[in-house]
């Protein structure tokens, strides 16, 4: 794949139609529920995917063709959404994004309609998390879906995101323990 992409940037700087293309075909998805995790938002979702690819595109002169190119592509993306939130109010997180590999979505988990309390159950639970995850600060929440759907590391995290790998932790340890906040007056854990 790595060769691949290093071969259709290399057409894209020639300005190759159809290498501009299939490098968008081959990560609009991925970009897009990226975008969608981090905004919750369908509509500001297709925008920032669009102007990610443009900011990608402008940009290939600038890529280093012996680097990956899908974390060069990430970076653009999660700097897109970040400015993008910065010039908005607070947008709610979905919780149809993928989980982990992308393979599943939280949906995807719930209990079968062969136990209705349980899907009920499922289904609320789902709606708390939502509301709480939309609660957080958006700096919490991005790093939350950095981590936890992106499945990236602490380092590659604070890489990614220009903020200090102890600041990363920090503001996770926080993100996390707001949550449980909020589960355990939901659940009235202890």
């Amino acid at each position: 794949m790595a060769e691949e992409d290093r071969q259709l940037v290399i057409k894209c700087r020639d300005r190759q139609e159809q290498a501009y293309h299939e490098l968008m075909r081959r990560y609009e998805g991925y970009i897009y529920h990226l975008c969608r995790s981090m905004t919750g938002n369908r509509e500001d979702a297709l925008d920032l995917t669009q102007e990610t690819f443009i900011r990608v595109f402008q940009g290939l002169d600038s890529y280093q063709l012996n680097r990956p190119f899908r974390p060069w592509l990430r970076q653009i993306a999660i700097n897109t959404c970040v400015n993008f939130l910065q010039r908005h109010s607070s947008a709610p997180l979905f919780l149809d994004q993928p989980l982990g590999d992308g393979k599943l979505t939280l949906a995807d988990t719930v209990a079968s309609p062969e136990d209705p309390a349980r899907e009920i159950e499922w289904r609320e639970a789902g709606r708390f998390l939502q509301e709480a995850l939309n609660r957080l600060p958006q700096a919490y929440r991005l790093l939350i879906v950095l981590r936890h759907q992106e499945g990236m590391s602490y380092r590659e995290i604070a890489e990614q995101t220009g903020v200090p790998l102890g600041t990363v932790k920090t503001h996770l340890f926080r993100a996390r323990a707001a949550l449980r906040k909020e589960f355990s007056t939901y659940y009235a854990w202890e």
